[in-house]
């Protein structure tokens, strides 16, 4: 059966799907801090500690005379972060608090061991989460393995039906970006009622999927293309007589997920256009008249939750 409030249904887990992923944004470490400091030094100890938690590190040679310019830089850059050092001391600017930190430094070129303890005091005043909370899986970890699972309605010439999907994702090459998987979808049927015919169709459908990642943290956008079968079920009577008919066709889909990522899981939305290679067409025995005919095209729009569990 259609079901008729599922579109605004798909609306609700879409905006319980942006809430989510509002109060995420609030609570990781923002994506880039400006070091405003020329030393290479300070600029590679920082990047290095700083590298589990995702953050980028932008260098400002100049460095701020004040919190207020301070805030000025953060919110050009889109920075969570200010750092600098004035008068001996080395200080942390958050946009987010609008307050800054001091704790006593060194003035002009660091050494390597100079510079790593100022990284140090600068996470420190950052007040960061352990990096798994702050969504900082590193991406040098290796091969992973992404599960998921969503809900989404499909558009077609014969209706709007709810389809339910599953998959799995392998990255072999996490710092390439590249992933191959299966998918997997059902869903709800259409009723029919045309010449004479009364009943419904459904279909479900299996499909090799390859995607590729790209990864601007906390953000995870991915277009993929997929490639499989879909097998259609027409049932119902015509004139009393009882109609069923099974269909295996081919099937080839292409779409893009958006998602928000903290730690191992990850939220978002999917939208996709999917085809078969043939398009049946069903009549009543003896006669011309069209009972159905299979849609060519389907737009599928719908929200999704993974788990990467790594390998």
């Amino acid at each position: 059966m259609v079901l008729p409030s599922l579109p605004s249904a798909l609306l609700r887990i879409a905006c319980a799907c942006a809430c989510a992923c509002s109060s995420l944004a609030h609570a990781a470490p923002g994506e880039r801090v400006v070091l405003a400091d020329p030393d290479p030094e300070l600029l590679r100890a920082v990047t290095s500690t700083l590298a589990p938690w995702r953050l980028e590190v932008i260098v400002d040679p100049d460095p701020p005379a004040n919190t207020g310019d301070a805030q000025h830089r953060a919110d050009a850059r889109s920075a969570r972060f200010v750092v600098w050092r004035r008068d001996g001391d080395l200080v942390v600017f958050d946009r987010e608090r609008g307050a800054a930190e001091h704790r006593e430094g060194r003035t002009g070129t660091l050494d390597p061991i100079e510079a790593a303890s100022a990284a140090l005091t600068v996470k420190t005043l950052m007040r960061l989460p352990p990096p798994e909370a702050a969504g900082a899986r590193p991406r040098d970890a290796g091969p992973s393995l992404r599960v998921a699972a969503g809900l989404a309605s499909r558009f077609s010439s014969p209706g709007i039906d709810a389809r339910f999907s599953g998959g799995l994702t392998l990255e072999p090459w996490s710092t390439r970006g590249w992933g191959f998987g299966v998918a997997g979808d059902f869903g709800t049927a259409i009723d029919l009622q045309e010449a004479g015919f009364r009943g419904s169709w459904s279909d479900w459908a299996i499909l090799a999927v390859a995607s590729y990642r790209y990864e601007p943290a906390p953000w995870r956008v991915e277009p993929f293309i997929a490639l499989g079968f879909t097998r259609s079920t027409l049932d119902g009577t015509a004139m009393m007589d009882p109609v069923i008919q099974h269909d295996l066709l081919g099937a080839v889909r292409g779409g893009v997920l958006g998602a928000w990522t903290r730690g191992r899981w990850s939220a978002g939305l999917a939208l996709a256009v999917e085809g078969v290679t043939s398009t049946p067409t069903y009549t009543k025995a003896g006669a011309s008249a069209t009972i159905f005919e299979v849609p060519g095209i389907r737009l599928v729009a719908g929200a999704f939750i993974a788990a990467d569990l790594g390998l």
